[in-house]
């Protein structure tokens, strides 16, 4: 059985699976025909199979010729990524604290991030999100965003949505946690890679501004596996024959 070489990241074991019932496994060094050695998930929930694993992407792998890994290492199967992703039936639900000052009404500047713990530094006027901590943004093309921000509203995990006069022709989706590895993002949809400026800021070309105002918890509600997920809903969820006009 060959190991297909599929596209991925280093750090796949750090993934932070929504289901723990799992289990990473790749072929051991020096098995004929497994250069790639691509990192795959295990449900422990299934028994194994005559010697071998069934992995999440359908494989099936000889338990002679494997071994676990633990987190940062080797390159992540893609396909038992979305297979895991797709068989999480329910998002985390959290509560909200009702008396968050300023939330949903976009009126948020320095002390109010202070108030709610997110990780901000401020240079002169300018206000940015840290990154030295997991926090990150996704960027996503205009016409997906309001579908987008549906879902995940729906799911429980309402994301703050901005819009930077730098990028007119997307909207950045803030998410709290990073995966850990490398997701296939669609074309024209990425992470934002550097400092990202946060409202009220104002830069060159016009202020930053809410598109989808936050809340206290924002950041602890949406994550980059939540984005992946929903984005993965909204294409899906788009007309055929309007898929063709989407940015994508």
């Amino acid at each position: 059985m060959t190991d297909t070489n599929r596209p991925g990241g280093p750090g796949a074991g750090a993934a932070v699976m929504a289901d723990r019932a799992v289990m990473l496994v790749r072929y051991r060094a020096g098995v004929t025909g497994q250069t790639a050695r691509t990192v795959h998930l295990v449900s422990l929930r299934d028994r194994c199979q005559a010697g071998a694993l069934g992995t999440l992407c359908g494989s099936l792998m000889s338990l002679a010729l494997i071994e676990t890994v633990t987190a940062g290492q080797g390159m992540p199967c893609n396909e038992c990524v979305i297979h895991q992703l797709n068989a999480t039936t329910e998002p985390p639900v959290a509560r909200l604290d009702s008396d968050d000052d300023g939330d949903g009404d976009g009126l948020v500047d320095r002390s109010t991030y202070d108030a709610w713990g997110w990780p901000v530094t401020q240079h002169c006027e300018q206000i940015q999100l840290s990154s030295q901590c997991d926090a990150s943004a996704i960027a996503v093309p205009i016409p997906l965003s309001a579908e987008l921000i549906r879902i995940l509203t729906a799911r429980r995990c309402a994301p703050a949505v901005l819009a930077d006069p730098d990028a007119p022709e997307h909207h950045y989706v803030l998410v709290g946690e990073q995966y850990g590895a490398l997701l296939p993002w669609p074309p024209n949809v990425h992470q934002v890679n550097g400092a990202l400026m946060l409202p009220p800021t104002m830069t060159p070309r016009g202020p930053i501004t809410w598109i989808q105002p936050p809340s206290k918890d924002s950041l602890r509600l949406s994550r980059e596996i939540d984005v992946f997920g929903a984005l993965r809903a909204a294409l899906s969820n788009a007309p055929v024959g309007a898929r063709s006009s989407l940015p994508i």
